[in-house]
């Protein structure tokens, strides 16, 4: 049964979900880029970390909320480190891990990137469909999401799940 193909129509809905996620990544990221000379991915840490209480975040749990490599995110870290947006230091709590810490100056970026970014948004994205189209979306790929990751944090709110 794994190996059976596509329909014509299966085909179409995978294809169409494919480009257009990877054309509205790429939109936002260029348009982040000509803004303010910044990536998309430098937003995704500044965002979680802002979000964080204190601002502040283990490195694993970051890279489990940027959904990147711990690789990439080590890299990603200490490219924005050395402009002064985040520091690291070792968990308190536990002195074998690292904690990254959102700066003033990090929040401050973080504020001016997010206005460009929400515009992206709602421009490339949520202004082109409805309400319903929405909702039907949420379910719809909540449900792809809940079943290839199931939530382990109650407070935030992922697939199906409703925002608080």
């Amino acid at each position: 049964m794994a190996n059976k193909r596509l329909t014509p129509n299966e085909e179409h809905t995978w294809r169409t979900f494919l480009h257009a996620s990877t054309r509205l990544l790429a939109r936002l990221d260029d348009e982040m880029k000509q803004a303010h000379d910044e990536r998309l991915a430098n937003f995704d840490v500044l965002s979680n970390l802002a979000e964080a209480p204190g601002g502040l975040l283990r490195m694993s749990e970051l890279a489990d909320q940027t959904l990147f490599s711990r690789s990439r995110l080590t890299y990603t870290v200490s490219n924005l480190e050395r402009r002064g947006l985040v520091i690291r230091t070792p968990d308190p709590h536990d002195g074998r891990g690292v904690v990254a810490t959102l700066t003033s100056t990090g929040r401050r970026l973080h504020k001016t990137l997010a206005i460009t970014h929400l515009a992206g948004i709602r421009r490339h994205f949520l202004d082109l469909l409805t309400a319903a189209d929405r909702a039907d979306l949420t379910n719809s790929l909540g449900g792809v999401l809940d079943h290839l990751e199931p939530p382990h944090d109650t407070d935030r709110p992922i697939g199906n799940q409703p925002a608080p």
